[in-house]
This record gives structure tokens, C-alpha cells and sequence, in this order.
């Protein structure tokens, strides 16, 4: 091969081989009918983007756009305010209401943002308050979760009464915590949907708050704190109302319930307690206890051991009445078993620890457990 010849071929190689690298490392812009355009963006307004490619320049409108891939990744398309000047803004709504209408909305998205950043003069309170709703849907069209909760909580800024506020809210807060178009498992295209999921997804979230409260309750053992639990849950529980009305007598239950298990529990704890603390109180310990100060560190033991018994008794005597009282009768009978059989042992926990056998067959003579006399033998 002549020199010239090898110089072409190593410029040809070396050509084709920058163009594929250039391919690799490109940016490319993909339309909403299916076409790519590779090459490097060299700028971006709200209205389009430009970006170089082999074949020359090429200006693609924000409205084709589809997606925007980078040569460092991936990116979404994304509303960008327009400018809208104040005089044009009736023209500029009824755009953006076109655009709405025919699914576009990158270019809906981008005057309504603009139009929300007029002040009340060029662009009154009506049409800011339907201008927001449609935005929220906009965002949640091309999946940007952030944007819509803005937008709901731009909208709830503009309402008057406090009640519509936490409603707005509500779904702003249950896009945030998902970080998706997607609120309880349940994909959300538009304001409405959003609106339906996110108030549900606040009255669960209190429900939840509610039962932590009955589920934390302590001193239960005295049936005025029991219902004072009682009442800070369900009236925790309340509050979603206002999101889903209804809700706090569908899921009354739930709560009281969680306040009956929590009784339970705490007794079976204190079950399991005593059962170990009752070792350390015998009957030979007890009557082997001489002096004033040992018989005070034994009534200090004792006495804790008495009343985390007598405690435990009590909290269960409280189920009953306090199922009648709130009209649910089932706390009680669904536990009425497990009850009875902790309260056999609560009655057996009253007694020293009986030994195995007894004298000569003869029974053992069970003696409670019981504060000693200070300066009694």
C-alpha cells in the first residue's frame, strides 16, 4: 500500500472511531412519536432544546419531548416556567388549557407555571385555583413526584378554610414519603386521583398514630388511666375524619383493641417477673431475716413484688368493664381464656413458692407473701 493510502486509511479509521466514541458519550433526545436525535445539547429554554448532532443542528420542542438522556445518565423531562408576560395572560391560559386537553404536558406544565408566578392582578384567584389542580396533574403526567407536591402545596396556600388546606396537604405529604407518582400502592395520574389516595393515605397514617398511643399506654392497671389512654387515642383517631369522613367508626376497634393487647402483654410481663422475683422471697428467706435492716431490705423486695402482682390483677379485672363501657363487649370474650388462665397464676404468685411433696404426704401449708414486721422474730 502506497504511504498516501495508509495515512487515509488511519485518518478514516481514527474518524470512524471518534464517531462511535462521541455515539457513546452523546446526549440523545427522544421525541413522543419514537425518534432519537444523538448528539450534544447546546441549550435549553422552556420552549426547546437544541443539540448538535452529525447531520447539523437540530431544535426539538419541549412539547415532542419524551426524555432527555445525558451523557452522564438518564434525566426525565422536566417543566420549565415560561415567561409569560402580564397582558398575554388570558391568551396564555387558554393555551395552556389546549395543551392540557391534547395530553401535552410539558408545554401545559410550563405556561401554568408561569402564570402562577404573575401576581393576582394579571392572573386572578379563579384561575390560579383551576391553574394549580391542573399542574398538579402536569407533574404527576411525567412522573415527577416532587413537582406535584409543590404544586399541592402551592394550590393549598390558595384555598381560605384551614380544613381544605390539610386535605391539600395530605397528598403532598404521601407523594414526599413515596418519592413516586404512586400513593399507598396506588398509582395516581392526576389531582383528583391524588386528592382520593393521599386523604386515604392520611387517615391510615393517623389511624396508625392512634394505635401507638394505645399500644404505649402505661398505668393501666387503674381503669381512670385506662379510659384516659382510652380517649387520647380515639381522639387521635378522630382527626381522620376530616380526611376521610366515617373513618374513626370504622376503625374504632382497632384502637380499643390495641389498648386490651397492651394489657395482656403487660401482664404476661409482669407474669414472667414475678415468677422469677418469687425465687428471692421463700418462705425459709422470709422467716431466716433477722434484724431491722435486713428486714427491711426484704420488705423493700417484697413490696415491689406485691404490687407488680397485685398490678397485673388488676389491669385484668379492668378488661371487662372497660370493653362494656366503650360498647365492645368482644375485648373481653376474645380474651375471656387467656384471662382466666393469667389470673390462676396471678392467685398463685399471692403464695411462697410451694415445694415439691410435703411431710410425710401431708399437703404443704401455702403461706402468702407477706411485708414483715420490723422487730418481729
Amino acid at each position: 500500500m502506497k504511504p498516501e493510502h495508509k495515512i487515509l486509511a488511519a485518518l478514516v479509521v481514527a474518524a470512524f472511531g471518534a464517531i462511535l466514541a462521541a455515539d457513546a458519550s452523546a446526549d440523545r433526545i427522544t421525541t413522543t412519536s419514537g425518534q432519537t436525535f444523538t448528539g450534544k445539547i447546546l441549550e435549553e429554554t422552556a420552549e426547546a432544546v437544541v443539540i448538535q448532532t452529525m447531520s447539523g443542528k437540530v431544535t426539538v420542542p419541549r412539547a415532542a419531548i419524551n426524555t432527555i438522556e445525558k451523557a452522564g445518565g438518564a434525566e426525565a423531562a422536566k417543566i420549565v416556567p415560561a415567561v409569560v408576560a402580564p397582558a398575554k395572560a388570558p391568551e396564555a391560559f387558554e393555551e395552556a388549557k389546549s395543551a392540557v386537553a391534547a395530553g401535552d404536558w410539558l408545554r401545559a406544565g410550563s405556561l401554568l407555571e408561569g402564570l402562577l408566578r404573575l401576581d393576582t392582578t394579571a392572573f386572578p384567584q379563579e384561575n390560579r385555583l383551576a391553574a394549580s389542580a391542573a399542574l398538579v396533574t402536569c407533574y404527576l403526567q411525567i412522573k415527577d413526584a416532587k413537582g406535584a407536591a409543590v404544586a399541592l402545596r402551592l394550590r393549598a396556600n390558595l384555598v381560605a378554610l384551614e380544613t381544605d388546606k390539610k386535605r391539600l396537604i395530605a397528598p403532598a405529604e404521601a407523594l414526599e414519603a413515596s418519592g413516586t407518582p404512586t400513593i399507598g400502592d396506588i398509582p395516581v395520574g392526576r389531582y383528583e386521583e391524588a386528592i382520593e389516595a393521599g386523604t386515604e393515605w392520611k387517615a391510615h397514617q393517623i389511624l396508625a398514630l392512634a394505635k401507638q398511643l394505645g399500644a404505649g399506654a402505661t398505668g393501666l392497671d387503674a381503669m381512670d388511666r385506662l379510659e384516659r389512654s382510652a380517649r387520647a387515642a380515639l381522639g387521635k383517631l378522630d382527626e381522620a375524619d376530616l380526611y376521610v369522613p366515617g373513618f374513626s367508626q370504622a376503625h374504632r376497634t382497632e384502637v380499643l383493641t390495641t389498648l386490651a393487647d397492651n394489657i395482656m402483654d403487660a401482664v404476661r410481663r409482669a407474669v414472667e417477673i414475678c415468677t422469677e422475683e418469687r425465687k428471692d422471697l421463700s418462705r425459709f428467706a422470709m422467716t431466716s431475716v433477722y434484724g431491722i435492716k435486713n428486714a427491711q431490705a426484704w420488705n423493700e423486695k417484697a413490696s415491689v413484688y406485691l404490687d407488680r402482682r397485685q398490678a397485673a390483677e388488676d389491669a385484668l379485672e379492668n378488661l371487662k368493664p372497660f370493653g362494656d363501657k366503650y360498647e365492645t363487649p368482644d375485648l373481653y370474650k376474645e380474651r375471656e381464656q387467656a384471662v382466666t388462665a393469667l389470673l390462676a397464676k396471678l392467685d398463685d404468685l399471692k403464695y411462697h413458692e410451694q415445694r415439691q411433696g410435703g411431710i410425710r404426704g401431708i399437703p404443704e401449708v401455702r403461706h402468702r407473701i407477706a411485708l414483715r414486721k420490723i422487730g418481729s422474730s
